[in-house]
């Protein structure tokens, strides 16, 4: 049976694009910013575009270890990497990479069965349940960082 794994993976689609509880959905918000600002640092902080990577290193975490893959090494070399100003580009591929990736998991979770939530997570203390849930609230925080950044931003 997998209940569970197909509620967490509609608790994850709602964030993403449907009518979440905490408000805009992570899609329409992103989709607002205006690309001139996803690389200024407020104060010293974190850029809208490192926040995004950031997520997204987390979604390839959650994804590798459901699948078995990347070693943990790859995630702590570029989980909060500097990001230069230079490519112009990395907003629009961040964006289409964490809808592909959020897409994947989607699909992953959605074929796993309800025992795999109380397996524990390879190089980690705690099991998928913790994992999963977590990355759907690890989305929610870091998008409330992404809108008070853009709303202090955008004039």
């Amino acid at each position: 049976m997998n209940t569970e794994m197909l509620f967490i993976a509609e608790q994850l689609k709602d964030a993403y694009e449907g009518e979440p509880w905490f408000g805009r959905s992570i899609k329409e918000i992103l989709n607002e910013i205006d690309e001139a600002i996803v690389f200024e640092k407020p104060n010293g902080q974190h850029s809208i575009l490192e926040l995004l990577w950031h997520m997204i290193i987390w979604k390839e975490f959650t994804l590798s270890r459901l699948r078995n893959g990347k070693p943990t090494e790859y995630f702590e070399k570029n989980d909060w990497r500097e990001i230069g100003t230079f490519d112009k580009t990395l907003w629009q591929n961040g964006l289409q990479q964490f809808a592909k990736l959020h897409s994947e998991l989607i699909d992953v979770i959605q074929q796993q069965k309800d025992e795999v939530l109380l397996q524990r997570v390879g190089d980690r203390k705690y099991d998928f349940r913790k994992l999963l849930c977590g990355v759907i609230q690890h989305d929610i925080y870091h998008l409330g960082q992404i809108a008070y950044i853009k709303k202090m931003l955008q004039k």
